[in-house]
């Protein structure tokens, strides 16, 4: 194991300027602990009581899976990037076509996160600041019909659109200079939002406010012969379910494998 430190390195020669420590990409990634949000309800209403527990493998697994992508990071001097860089780079032998398509397919699967976010974000500014019926939240101008595909769906413009994008453009503006910058700004960004997640997540327990009787039967959901929840057999029905959950979990709960991303570019590395 050979130490390796400085504060920068010879871009000419091919490696990274060492700008963040690991503090720096903890912060980086303290945006993903919302992502869970965005699933979490829609994975209890259709796993049932187990939902937890299928939350705490899929962890595990992204947590074992990092340190798989930290040492891959390890051995690139000149490559930032992450999963998506890494594929390509072990595609690239064998095919040229192949490589780009890897980092394509992992973008295009995380490119939507963007659009979500933004959008909730937006969502979030405009109903806080004004009323549902304000004029600013029901205005739009329809771009495009597409009732064809699906009944009442349209490509329009509206003021969600116009704040998202500004959010966009501001989170264009501070990657922009650098991942130090970033670092620096992420870390208010995300005190501003772990603080509250670990009030509602902590509260309720504290409190007493958090019901045993909704983790059990320890059972996944079916319906029954009126279409209503109950605890389902213990068939096949169960794995569908268990698993079908954990690959709808890893888009939210693998997200801080961009810690790992930024490896080569900490100030102090050990390798």
């Amino acid at each position: 194991m050979a130490s390796v430190s400085g504060a920068a390195t010879d871009a000419a020669g091919g490696q990274l300027k060492r700008a963040i420590d690991w503090k720096g990409a903890f912060w980086v990634a303290s945006g993903v602990p919302p992502l869970v949000l965005f699933s979490i309800g829609a994975i209890a209403a259709t796993i049932g009581s187990p939902s937890w527990l299928v939350w705490a493998i899929s962890i595990a697994i992204g947590f074992i899976q990092a340190f798989t992508y930290a040492e891959i990071a390890g051995i690139f001097d000149e490559k930032s990037g992450g999963v998506a860089v890494y594929g390509a780079t072990a595609w690239i032998r064998y095919s040229r076509i192949l490589a780009p398509l890897s980092v394509w397919c992992y973008w295009i699967a995380w490119s939507p996160v963007l659009a979500i976010g933004a959008g909730i974000g937006a969502g979030y500014i405009l109903t806080s600041l004004f009323g549902h019926e304000a004029a600013i939240n029901t205005w739009q101008i329809t771009l495009l019909d597409l009732g064809s595909v699906k009944q009442g769906l349209a490509l329009r413009i509206n003021a969600t659109f116009f704040v998202g994008a500004a959010l966009l453009l501001g989170v264009f503006a501070a990657q922009h200079h650098g991942i130090l910058r970033t670092a620096r700004i992420q870390t208010v960004i995300g005190i501003a939002v772990i603080v509250p997640l670990l009030i509602v997540g902590i509260v309720p327990l504290l409190s007493g406010d958090v019901l045993s009787a909704n983790f059990s039967p320890f059972a996944p959901l079916a319906m029954d012969s009126a279409n209503k929840p109950v605890a389902g057999p213990g068939d096949v029905h169960v794995w569908t379910l268990l698993l079908g959950g954990l690959f709808i979990e890893a888009w939210s709960t693998y997200g801080f494998e961009r810690a790992i991303f930024y490896t080569r570019e900490f100030r102090n590395l050990v390798t």
